[in-house]
């Protein structure tokens, strides 16, 4: 993992979802759907982007 970035895309809204998953979304950066951000691959990003996988599509970079 040590390197490595993730881009992460929200694909779906966060209206109506969990509290604990529109902070998911914030905590990675996502502010609207279709927004994309580049994050680190770290255990911490890669537990959050699971716990909202249904809202999210996700690429490996380098």
């Amino acid at each position: 993992m040590a390197n490595k970035e993730l881009k992460v895309t929200l694909t779906k809204s966060t209206i109506g979802r969990l509290k604990a998953h529109k902070a998911c979304a914030r905590g990675l950066g996502l502010l609207r759907t279709n927004h994309t951000v580049t994050v680190k691959d770290t255990p911490e990003n890669r537990g959050m982007i699971n716990k909202i996988y249904y809202m999210v599509n996700v690429e490996e970079l380098k």
